[in-house]
């Protein structure tokens, strides 16, 4: 059982005029990627990260935890102060294996990344539970934040399968929590997402609420909430936040919704082209379904 203390998280908002820099932050995919890399390798060589009986075994079953979670305020702001405010609390998580390189020589070798947000600030952090599925041997995880400061994985803490959340421990004090939303937001209020989709690392997005909607597979009930903000592979996990910068849901999956295409006609043997170019082909793709854990589906496992 573990126990955390709330963190009031309007005291960041109040002082963002001073965090924040007069010019943007470019940011370099392929050098924050090398430094993750190399770090997480040290860590790895070292011995600091969850060894793989442990992790395989800390994510194979459904568990709880205590954590009490920062609580959010009633206050709303501008989109770009959102990003400001959570930025800090917002992690690249990732694993490196360790194998054989193209020589056959010992080497760690990229794993698998996704997205991470902080709920306590002593180290306890939250994810899609699908990134620890099928754990591969000598497989270590470690999560980085934008100061590209790098933490192994050194626990599991909880986890729900079905709901596809995972909470974890890093070895790191003093982290910016994300409250936690104590109510789901209305069809049709705004959110944003910060994550890595495709390897674009720290990529804020927004859009609204757009359906909630469940569905039971395996015997068990799955609560999904559905928006519009895009995100893509490497969002895993991200926080997706309201207007007054509370985490109201998680990233998870996503759903393709192609146009079904008609069986072709036959030919006509007298019939002539109306000219000689090849017809235009576009995709079938029409549209793309964002899928997101509920905060309330968050809370289930972190209260008991």
């Amino acid at each position: 059982m573990f126990t955390r203390r709330a963190v009031v998280f309007v005291s960041l908002f109040a002082v963002l005029p001073a965090l924040v820099a007069a010019d943007p932050w470019y940011v370099d995919n392929d050098e924050l990627f090398k430094d993750f890399t190399e770090k997480s390798q040290t860590l790895a060589a070292g011995g600091k990260c969850l060894g793989t009986a442990d992790l395989k075994k800390k994510t194979a079953a459904d568990s709880t935890c205590k954590v009490d979670p920062a609580k959010p305020t009633d206050k709303r702001h501008d989109p770009e102060d959102v990003y400001d405010a959570a930025l800090p609390g917002v992690f690249l998580i990732g694993s490196v294996v360790k194998g054989k390189n193209d020589k056959g020589e010992d080497a760690f070798l990229d794993g698998r990344l996704g997205t991470a947000w902080v709920l306590a600030a002593d180290g306890v952090l939250v994810t899609n539970w699908h990134l620890f599925d099928e754990i591969e041997e000598n497989e270590s995880f470690t999560v980085m934040n934008h100061k590209r400061e790098v933490f192994p994985v050194t626990d599991v803490l909880a986890v729900n399968r079905a709901a596809d959340i995972a909470v974890f421990r890093v070895a790191a004090k003093g982290l910016t929590p994300l409250p936690l939303a104590e109510k789901q937001p209305r069809v049709g209020a705004w959110v944003g997402v910060l994550g890595h989709p495709g390897d674009r690392y720290f990529t804020f997005t927004q859009g609204a609420v757009s359906r909630y909607t469940t569905a039971k597979r395996d015997d068990k009930r799955e609560r999904w909430l559905s928006i519009t903000a895009d995100y893509a592979y490497g969002s895993s996990g991200s926080p997706v936040l309201d207007r007054t910068g509370a985490v109201v849901g998680m990233a998870a999956l996503t759903e393709s919704l192609d146009y079904p295409e008609d069986p072709p006609a036959e030919a006509k043997k007298d019939e002539k082209p109306k000219d000689d170019k090849p017809a235009a082909k576009g995709s079938s793709l029409q549209m793309v379904v964002k899928l997101a854990v509920p905060a309330a589906e968050i809370r289930t496992i972190i209260g008991k």
